[in-house]
Protein backbone atom coordinates (compact mmCIF):
# COMPACT_ATOMS: atom_id res chain seq x y z
CA UNK A 1 0.00 0.00 0.00
CA UNK A 2 1.19 3.52 -0.83
CA UNK A 3 1.89 6.06 1.96
CA UNK A 4 -1.28 7.64 3.30
CA UNK A 5 -1.72 11.40 3.14
CA UNK A 6 -4.87 13.42 3.76
CA UNK A 7 -6.19 16.93 4.31
CA UNK A 8 -8.74 16.25 7.07
CA UNK A 9 -9.61 13.33 9.29
CA UNK A 10 -13.00 12.56 10.79
CA UNK A 11 -14.51 10.00 13.12
CA UNK A 12 -17.96 8.52 12.44
CA UNK A 13 -20.11 6.29 14.61
CA UNK A 14 -21.67 3.77 12.26
CA UNK A 15 -25.15 3.92 13.70
CA UNK A 16 -26.40 3.69 17.27
CA UNK A 17 -24.75 0.69 18.89
CA UNK A 18 -22.80 0.12 15.66
CA UNK A 19 -25.90 -1.11 13.83
CA UNK A 20 -24.47 -0.05 10.44
CA UNK A 21 -20.97 -1.42 11.04
CA UNK A 22 -21.29 -4.87 9.48
CA UNK A 23 -23.03 -3.74 6.30
CA UNK A 24 -20.77 -0.69 5.94
CA UNK A 25 -17.67 -2.88 5.95
CA UNK A 26 -19.15 -5.64 3.82
CA UNK A 27 -20.67 -3.32 1.20
CA UNK A 28 -17.88 -0.70 1.21
CA UNK A 29 -20.13 2.13 2.37
CA UNK A 30 -20.07 4.90 4.94
CA UNK A 31 -23.56 4.72 6.41
CA UNK A 32 -25.41 7.29 8.49
CA UNK A 33 -28.95 8.04 9.64
CA UNK A 34 -31.27 11.09 9.64
CA UNK A 35 -33.73 9.12 7.52
CA UNK A 36 -36.55 11.62 8.09
CA UNK A 37 -34.69 14.33 6.20
CA UNK A 38 -35.44 14.14 2.45
CA UNK A 39 -32.44 12.85 0.49
CA UNK A 40 -32.92 15.49 -2.20
CA UNK A 41 -32.62 18.25 0.38
CA UNK A 42 -29.41 16.76 1.74
CA UNK A 43 -27.81 16.50 -1.70
CA UNK A 44 -28.80 20.11 -2.47
CA UNK A 45 -26.68 21.13 0.54
CA UNK A 46 -28.86 24.10 1.53
CA UNK A 47 -27.88 23.77 5.16
CA UNK A 48 -29.62 26.87 6.50
CA UNK A 49 -32.88 25.83 4.86
CA UNK A 50 -32.49 22.33 6.26
CA UNK A 51 -31.89 23.68 9.72
CA UNK A 52 -34.94 25.97 9.66
CA UNK A 53 -37.17 23.17 8.34
CA UNK A 54 -36.08 20.49 10.77
CA UNK A 55 -35.07 22.23 13.97
CA UNK A 56 -38.58 21.76 15.35
CA UNK A 57 -37.73 18.06 15.65
CA UNK A 58 -35.18 18.88 18.35
CA UNK A 59 -35.55 19.90 21.97
CA UNK A 60 -32.86 22.56 21.59
CA UNK A 61 -31.08 24.47 18.85
CA UNK A 62 -27.69 23.09 19.84
CA UNK A 63 -28.67 19.53 18.95
CA UNK A 64 -30.09 20.69 15.60
CA UNK A 65 -26.89 22.58 14.80
CA UNK A 66 -24.79 19.54 15.73
CA UNK A 67 -26.72 17.27 13.38
CA UNK A 68 -26.61 19.81 10.54
CA UNK A 69 -22.87 20.19 10.94
CA UNK A 70 -22.38 16.41 11.05
CA UNK A 71 -24.35 15.90 7.84
CA UNK A 72 -22.54 18.77 6.17
CA UNK A 73 -19.19 17.18 7.03
CA UNK A 74 -20.26 13.83 5.57
CA UNK A 75 -21.83 15.27 2.41
CA UNK A 76 -19.03 17.72 1.56
CA UNK A 77 -16.12 15.40 2.40
CA UNK A 78 -13.84 14.51 -0.52
CA UNK A 79 -11.45 11.61 -1.26
CA UNK A 80 -8.71 13.83 0.17
CA UNK A 81 -10.11 13.13 3.66
CA UNK A 82 -9.76 10.09 5.89
CA UNK A 83 -12.64 8.63 7.89
CA UNK A 84 -12.13 6.39 10.91
CA UNK A 85 -14.33 4.35 13.20
CA UNK A 86 -13.84 1.62 15.81
CA UNK A 87 -15.13 -1.91 15.29
CA UNK A 88 -16.75 -4.25 17.77
CA UNK A 89 -13.69 -6.48 17.39
CA UNK A 90 -11.49 -3.78 18.94
CA UNK A 91 -9.82 -2.39 15.83
CA UNK A 92 -9.52 1.03 14.26
CA UNK A 93 -11.03 1.06 10.75
CA UNK A 94 -10.33 3.74 8.14
CA UNK A 95 -11.35 4.64 4.60
CA UNK A 96 -11.79 7.39 2.04
CA UNK A 97 -15.11 8.17 0.36
CA UNK A 98 -15.74 8.63 -3.33
CA UNK A 99 -16.41 11.95 -5.03
CA UNK A 100 -20.15 11.28 -5.29
CA UNK A 101 -23.52 12.26 -3.89
CA UNK A 102 -25.38 10.64 -1.02
CA UNK A 103 -27.34 7.48 -1.81
CA UNK A 104 -29.86 5.49 0.15
CA UNK A 105 -31.14 1.92 0.33
CA UNK A 106 -33.52 0.02 2.57
CA UNK A 107 -31.08 0.29 5.48
CA UNK A 108 -29.76 3.88 5.54
CA UNK A 109 -28.25 6.83 3.74
CA UNK A 110 -24.66 6.29 2.67
CA UNK A 111 -21.68 7.45 0.68
CA UNK A 112 -19.54 5.02 -1.29
CA UNK A 113 -16.11 4.10 0.05
CA UNK A 114 -13.03 4.23 -2.18
CA UNK A 115 -11.98 0.58 -2.32
CA UNK A 116 -12.80 -0.74 1.13
CA UNK A 117 -12.54 -0.13 4.86
CA UNK A 118 -9.06 -0.95 6.16
CA UNK A 119 -8.14 -2.40 9.56
CA UNK A 120 -4.35 -2.38 8.97
CA UNK A 121 -1.62 0.18 8.42
CA UNK A 122 0.24 0.42 5.11
CA UNK A 123 2.50 -2.47 6.16
CA UNK A 124 -0.51 -4.70 6.81
CA UNK A 125 -0.14 -4.58 10.59
CA UNK A 126 -3.50 -4.67 12.45
CA UNK A 127 -4.63 -1.48 14.20
CA UNK A 128 -5.83 -2.86 17.53
CA UNK A 129 -7.35 -0.18 19.76
CA UNK A 130 -5.26 -1.26 22.76
CA UNK A 131 -2.07 -0.76 20.74
CA UNK A 132 -2.63 2.73 19.32
CA UNK A 133 -1.96 6.16 20.89
CA UNK A 134 -4.45 7.27 23.52
CA UNK A 135 -5.28 10.55 21.80
CA UNK A 136 -6.64 8.45 18.91
CA UNK A 137 -8.33 5.62 20.81
CA UNK A 138 -10.16 8.02 23.16
CA UNK A 139 -12.21 9.34 20.23
CA UNK A 140 -14.42 6.25 20.45
CA UNK A 141 -15.94 7.77 23.60
CA UNK A 142 -17.41 10.63 21.53
CA UNK A 143 -21.19 10.63 22.05
CA UNK A 144 -22.21 12.18 18.74
CA UNK A 145 -22.13 10.82 15.20
CA UNK A 146 -19.27 12.76 13.59
CA UNK A 147 -16.30 14.70 14.89
CA UNK A 148 -13.01 15.97 13.58
CA UNK A 149 -9.85 14.06 14.50
CA UNK A 150 -7.63 16.77 15.95
CA UNK A 151 -4.62 14.49 16.33
CA UNK A 152 -4.19 14.43 12.56
CA UNK A 153 -0.40 14.06 12.57
CA UNK A 154 -0.65 11.22 15.09
CA UNK A 155 -3.18 9.43 12.90
CA UNK A 156 -1.00 9.94 9.83
CA UNK A 157 1.98 8.38 11.59
CA UNK A 158 -0.19 5.50 12.79
CA UNK A 159 -1.51 4.64 9.32
CA UNK A 160 1.95 4.98 7.77
CA UNK A 161 3.63 2.91 10.52
CA UNK A 162 5.96 5.74 11.49
CA UNK A 163 7.08 5.51 15.16
CA UNK A 164 7.05 8.69 17.22
CA UNK A 165 10.28 10.28 18.40
CA UNK A 166 9.39 9.33 21.96
CA UNK A 167 8.90 5.70 20.91
CA UNK A 168 12.26 5.67 19.14
CA UNK A 169 14.01 7.20 22.14
CA UNK A 170 12.51 4.68 24.58
CA UNK A 171 13.23 1.76 22.23
CA UNK A 172 16.86 2.87 21.93
CA UNK A 173 17.16 3.20 25.71
CA UNK A 174 15.68 -0.28 26.20
CA UNK A 175 18.06 -1.80 23.65
CA UNK A 176 20.99 -0.16 25.43
CA UNK A 177 19.74 -1.62 28.72
CA UNK A 178 19.40 -5.10 27.21
CA UNK A 179 22.93 -4.85 25.80
CA UNK A 180 24.30 -3.87 29.22
CA UNK A 181 22.41 -6.68 30.93
CA UNK A 182 23.86 -9.16 28.44
CA UNK A 183 27.37 -7.96 29.23
CA UNK A 184 26.63 -8.27 32.97
CA UNK A 185 25.44 -11.90 32.91
CA UNK A 186 28.98 -13.42 32.86
CA UNK A 187 29.68 -11.65 36.16
CA UNK A 188 27.18 -13.86 37.95
CA UNK A 189 28.30 -16.77 40.10
CA UNK A 190 27.17 -20.01 38.43
CA UNK A 191 24.68 -20.69 41.23
CA UNK A 192 23.20 -17.20 40.89
CA UNK A 193 22.96 -17.73 37.14
CA UNK A 194 20.90 -20.88 37.71
CA UNK A 195 18.66 -18.98 40.11
CA UNK A 196 18.18 -16.16 37.58
CA UNK A 197 17.09 -18.57 34.87
CA UNK A 198 14.71 -20.23 37.33
CA UNK A 199 13.21 -16.83 38.23
CA UNK A 200 12.70 -15.92 34.57
CA UNK A 201 10.65 -19.03 33.86
CA UNK A 202 8.69 -18.82 37.10
CA UNK A 203 7.92 -15.14 36.51
CA UNK A 204 6.40 -16.26 33.21
CA UNK A 205 3.93 -18.35 35.22
CA UNK A 206 5.56 -21.76 34.89
CA UNK A 207 5.77 -24.06 37.92
CA UNK A 208 9.05 -25.69 38.85
CA UNK A 209 8.55 -29.40 39.58
CA UNK A 210 12.19 -30.16 40.36
CA UNK A 211 14.76 -28.56 42.62
CA UNK A 212 17.31 -26.28 40.91
CA UNK A 213 20.63 -28.08 40.69
CA UNK A 214 19.08 -31.37 41.82
CA UNK A 215 21.17 -34.46 41.08
CA UNK A 216 19.73 -35.07 37.59
CA UNK A 217 22.61 -35.65 35.20
CA UNK A 218 21.18 -34.06 32.06
CA UNK A 219 18.87 -31.34 33.38
CA UNK A 220 19.00 -28.62 36.01
CA UNK A 221 15.26 -28.02 36.36
CA UNK A 222 11.93 -29.32 35.19
CA UNK A 223 8.98 -26.96 34.67
CA UNK A 224 5.28 -27.29 34.06
CA UNK A 225 3.01 -24.90 32.16
CA UNK A 226 0.00 -24.67 34.51
CA UNK A 227 -2.72 -24.17 31.87
CA UNK A 228 -1.80 -26.97 29.45
CA UNK A 229 0.18 -29.16 31.84
CA UNK A 230 3.03 -29.39 29.30
CA UNK A 231 6.40 -30.14 30.87
CA UNK A 232 9.74 -28.59 29.94
CA UNK A 233 13.37 -29.17 30.85
CA UNK A 234 16.04 -26.51 31.32
CA UNK A 235 19.80 -26.98 31.38
CA UNK A 236 21.85 -24.01 32.56
CA UNK A 237 25.55 -23.54 31.73
CA UNK A 238 27.87 -20.60 32.29
CA UNK A 239 29.88 -21.83 29.28
CA UNK A 240 29.56 -24.78 26.94
CA UNK A 241 30.81 -26.41 23.75
CA UNK A 242 29.13 -27.93 20.70
CA UNK A 243 29.93 -31.47 21.80
CA UNK A 244 28.49 -30.88 25.26
CA UNK A 245 25.32 -29.33 23.86
CA UNK A 246 24.81 -32.20 21.42
CA UNK A 247 25.26 -34.71 24.21
CA UNK A 248 22.48 -33.08 26.21
CA UNK A 249 20.29 -32.66 23.15
CA UNK A 250 20.51 -36.33 22.22
CA UNK A 251 19.61 -37.36 25.77
CA UNK A 252 16.43 -35.26 25.67
CA UNK A 253 13.18 -37.22 25.71
CA UNK A 254 10.49 -35.48 23.59
CA UNK A 255 8.00 -38.19 24.51
CA UNK A 256 7.92 -36.92 28.09
CA UNK A 257 8.81 -33.25 27.75
CA UNK A 258 7.67 -30.71 25.19
CA UNK A 259 10.96 -28.84 25.00
CA UNK A 260 14.51 -28.58 26.29
CA UNK A 261 15.99 -25.11 26.81
CA UNK A 262 19.79 -25.12 26.85
CA UNK A 263 20.77 -21.78 28.42
CA UNK A 264 24.36 -20.49 28.15
CA UNK A 265 25.68 -16.97 28.74
CA UNK A 266 29.24 -17.60 27.42
CA UNK A 267 29.19 -20.28 24.70
CA UNK A 268 32.33 -21.15 22.76
CA UNK A 269 32.48 -19.53 19.31
CA UNK A 270 31.40 -22.68 17.44
CA UNK A 271 28.37 -23.14 19.69
CA UNK A 272 27.43 -19.47 19.37
CA UNK A 273 27.31 -19.98 15.58
CA UNK A 274 25.81 -23.46 15.80
CA UNK A 275 24.13 -24.61 12.59
CA UNK A 276 23.70 -28.29 13.37
CA UNK A 277 20.42 -30.11 12.94
CA UNK A 278 18.85 -30.90 16.30
CA UNK A 279 15.25 -31.79 17.17
CA UNK A 280 13.11 -28.61 16.99
CA UNK A 281 12.08 -29.33 20.57
CA UNK A 282 15.61 -28.37 21.68
CA UNK A 283 16.31 -24.62 21.84
CA UNK A 284 19.52 -22.74 22.54
CA UNK A 285 19.28 -19.52 24.56
CA UNK A 286 22.33 -17.23 24.69
CA UNK A 287 23.00 -14.03 26.59
CA UNK A 288 21.34 -11.65 24.10
CA UNK A 289 17.98 -13.43 24.27
CA UNK A 290 18.35 -14.07 27.98
CA UNK A 291 19.07 -10.39 28.63
CA UNK A 292 15.83 -9.46 26.86
CA UNK A 293 14.01 -11.92 29.11
CA UNK A 294 15.65 -10.42 32.20
CA UNK A 295 14.46 -6.92 31.29
CA UNK A 296 10.97 -8.06 30.29
CA UNK A 297 10.63 -10.03 33.53
CA UNK A 298 11.58 -7.05 35.70
CA UNK A 299 14.71 -8.75 37.03
CA UNK A 300 17.21 -6.01 36.21
CA UNK A 301 17.46 -4.90 39.85
CA UNK A 302 17.96 -8.52 40.95
CA UNK A 303 20.91 -8.75 38.55
CA UNK A 304 22.37 -5.45 39.73
CA UNK A 305 22.33 -6.62 43.34
CA UNK A 306 24.39 -9.68 42.40
CA UNK A 307 27.05 -8.06 40.23
CA UNK A 308 27.58 -4.83 42.18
Amino acid sequence: MQPVDFENAYYIKLGSGGKYEESSIREHKLRFGWDSWPLEEINQQDWEALKSRHQHEYKNRGAATMDINAQKTIVTSTPADIWITFSRTGQLLWCRIEESEVFEDELSRYRKVVGQWHSHNIHNQPLFVNQIPGNISKIQRFQGTVCRVNAKDELKRLLNDQPSQRYLAIAAAKKALVDEVASGLPRLHWKDFETLVDLIFRNAGWRRVSVVGESMKYVDMELEEPITGDKYQVQVKSSSTVSEFEEYAHKFSPETFRKLYFVVHSPEAKLADYQGVIDEAVELIFSEQLAQMVVDSGLTDWLLNRIR
